[in-house]
């Protein structure tokens, strides 16, 4: 059965991402809100209602919906499988009167009756959505996608997804998944040392400052990707990411005279962070299967680092946005929707 339009839907633990897909895979709409779980789930509930009504349907039964989550993390259920009843429980009250499909990774996609039988295949799958749309349209190459938290390495060749992992546990293990990203991350997550005041210096384990304000003080972050409160629920001017940012190594900004100065600091951790990224898909590009790889391919609010992991390894670059057609003005959400756009593409392909 056709559809009008495809709406795909990204349910993490911070963030909720949904995109719509025309008949002929045109981006319509892509948007993102901030759902902090680990508070309940009432912010989900709220950001699906309002994400509905900004979505122009044609009529109810023309649309039809697509989910793919990692949020069944969320620390308010008491494990992956409970997360993944639970969400589940609540989608069939979001959705009760709308057709919907559930994205179970190598599964495909699940008709909401069957999810018992999928679990495991449901939980945190998004990155599997991701890939399979890319490897629709490349043979060979590495999918890299920089969210706010994590970042995914999903080699892919011949066409079809190349990945030894599909749990959390087995992806962090074949570094196909470095938990990671460039909002959220705590600093202390990523160095345990700064050069300040020209030499090395231990910085404190609080987690005053976050990978948001590094690349903001780099002048590489989008404002728009940052909708969490700051880690000190302050505000986020460079001036106040330099106050956080000189906490960690104790001290105080004085004034906006020593914000260049920690600055420096921020390129520091930012290259730290690349250089995490770049240990991960080093490892991942000396797999004797995958020697004909010769192009990255970049998605999420972090593919700026992609472009310059392609450039230090002498790749290609691809945009994931390449493979899509939408309003130019929408961009960056249609990069940070990734893995939505995704869903719907798979959906529309499959209906």
């Amino acid at each position: 059965m056709s559809f009008n339009t495809y709406i795909g839907w990204d349910i993490g633990g911070a963030h909720l991402k949904v995109a719509s897909i025309d008949p002929d895979g045109g981006v319509m709409f892509a948007a993102q809100l901030a759902t902090p779980l680990w508070e309940g789930l009432a912010s989900l509930e709220k950001a699906m209602s309002k994400m509905r009504k900004q979505i122009t349907e044609d009529s109810v039964d023309s649309v039809t919906h697509t989910i793919t989550m990692t949020a069944e993390l969320a620390d308010i259920f008491k494990d992956r499988h409970t997360g993944v009843k639970e969400l589940t429980k609540f989608l069939a009250d979001q959705f009760e009167n709308d057709p919907y499909y559930l994205y179970a990774g190598k599964s495909g996609l699940i008709q909401a009756n069957k999810v018992n039988f999928h679990i495991a295949d449901i939980a945190s799958a998004n990155w599997h959505a991701t890939a399979s749309f890319v490897a629709q349209h490349l043979d060979d190459g590495v999918l890299i996608d920089i969210g706010s938290t994590t970042t995914d390495i999903i080699p892919f060749a011949s066409g079809k997804l190349a990945n030894i992992g599909n749990t959390d546990h087995e992806r962090l293990r074949h570094n196909e998944l470095v938990y990671t990203g460039i909002i959220r991350t705590p600093v202390m997550a990523v160095v345990n040392e700064m050069f300040c005041d020209g030499q090395w210096q231990n910085i404190a384990a609080e987690n005053f400052s976050t990978m948001a304000d590094i690349y903001r003080l780099t002048d590489e972050l989008n404002e728009q990707d940052d909708m969490m409160l700051a880690a000190d629920g302050a505000g986020k001017t460079k001036c106040d990411s330099a106050r956080r940012l000189a906490r960690m190594v104790g001290l105080d900004l004085q004034d906006e005279n020593d914000i260049p100065h920690v600055k420096d600091m921020a390129e520091h951790v930012a290259g730290s962070q690349l250089e995490r990224i770049n240990g991960s898909l080093l490892k991942i590009l000396s797999r004797p299967d995958l020697k004909k790889i010769s192009c990255l391919v970049g998605a999420g609010a972090g593919r700026f680092l992609v472009c310059k992991l392609a450039s230090r390894n002498n790749l290609r670059y691809i945009d994931f946005t390449d493979f899509l057609t939408y309003p130019k003005e929408d961009e960056q959400r249609v990069l940070s929707c990734a893995a939505a756009v995704s869903v719907a593409q798979i959906a529309r392909v499959a209906s």
